[in-house]
């Protein structure tokens, strides 16, 4: 759902706000504002927004005993009948964060935003646990709750996104911080295989950049980011020699190369063949011979033509990624506020 502003909503709050001054004892309509905050709001509102529109406690209370309103968290419900989405606790953690303000005034200058395995999630990449909600703000929080964990840092305006309505960090920052908090590197590679599937785009010089103050924790030279990130590439199996290989599995590819190779080693047999005939009588049985022997290293060439990948295609690959980072660097405009939207 989108968040747009509602001028016609915020007149006819303003006009029940007057009428409840003059005629304190006049009863409002509490289901048309709580679907009018929940509109706006993937179907949740908080307590906070309601008691500004008229509703109070009391009417909450009575709609959740009676089915109409569902708890999700702390002062956060959810309409009754509303389809529940995978991230409705995530959000209902974030909105509970500044409960006063509606979820499509917080996106645009974000105070929190979501990071971490939850960032991941937002994400739709890997399968780490996001509970406890990584939340990172630039002052100082505390909470008792159990789901919710505070990180008090300044983040890089290239570092924060939009996705599904929610301020997250970018996938280059997000695996930057796995890399640093969870430490095992095929569970944060899982995350960054999913995120260069499909269409998105990785920023792998910038991940780069992000990996460098935890290289020598991974037994790599101190500011080394670059050799960190193959490291995680290859626990993805999306580093060159991988994407080579991944190559040759293409029907096309494969039977192209090993056709080549298949010609080349018979090349080599009719030469080796033509230079022992005037040498040795009884060329044609040798000719057969040498034949025969070389039919069981055939099943070998599979072997030959990934070697043949790994060495020959993998700096290819690498050469067109070093292409495409200088082409997007040179062209692509600077950001012109603090968030950038992105495809989920």
């Amino acid at each position: 759902m989108g968040f747009a502003v509602r001028p016609v909503f915020r007149e006819s709050n303003c006009l029940k706000s007057v009428l409840k001054l003059y005629f304190p004892s006049i009863s409002i309509l509490v289901e048309p504002i709580l679907q009018e905050l929940a509109a706006g709001q993937w179907g949740l509102f908080t307590t906070a927004q309601a008691q500004a529109r008229g509703v109070s406690r009391a009417n909450l209370s009575h709609r959740e005993r009676d089915g109409r309103l569902e708890r999700l968290a702390h002062g956060v419900y959810r309409l009754g009948g509303v389809p529940v989405a995978p991230l409705d606790d995530l959000r209902a953690a974030w909105m509970s964060t500044e409960p006063a303000l509606l979820a499509w005034e917080r996106v645009s200058s974000p105070r929190v935003v979501v990071g971490g395995a939850a960032a991941a999630a937002v994400h739709e990449c890997g399968g780490i646990n996001p509970v406890p909600y990584l939340l990172i703000t630039n002052e100082r929080r505390q909470t008792q709750r159990t789901d919710i964990a505070y990180s008090r840092r300044q983040l890089d305006s290239r570092d924060v996104v939009v996705v599904a309505g929610l301020p997250v960090t970018s996938i280059e920052c997000t695996v930057a911080d796995l890399v640093d908090k969870i430490g095992d590197l095929s569970l944060v590679g899982d995350v960054l295989a999913d995120a260069t599937r499909g269409k998105r785009a990785v920023d792998l010089e910038h991940l780069g950049r992000l990996l460098t103050p935890f290289a020598a924790r991974y037994g790599h030279p101190r500011g080394d980011g670059p050799a960190l990130l193959e490291q995680l590439r290859r626990s993805a199996g999306i580093d060159d020699v991988a994407a080579a290989r991944e190559l040759m599995q293409r029907p096309a590819i494969g039977s192209a190369l090993t056709e080549i190779v298949n010609r080349e080693v018979e090349e080599q047999l009719k030469i080796i063949v033509a230079g022992l005939e005037p040498q040795q009588p009884g060329s044609v049985e040798m000719r057969e011979q040498i034949e025969r022997m070389s039919t069981p290293a055939l099943p070998e060439l599979s072997r030959l033509v990934s070697e043949i990948a790994d060495t020959v295609l993998a700096p290819v690959l690498q050469r067109q990624r070093e292409h495409r980072h200088l082409i997007a660097n040179t062209t692509l405009p600077p950001s012109g506020d603090g968030t950038r939207d992105a495809a989920n």
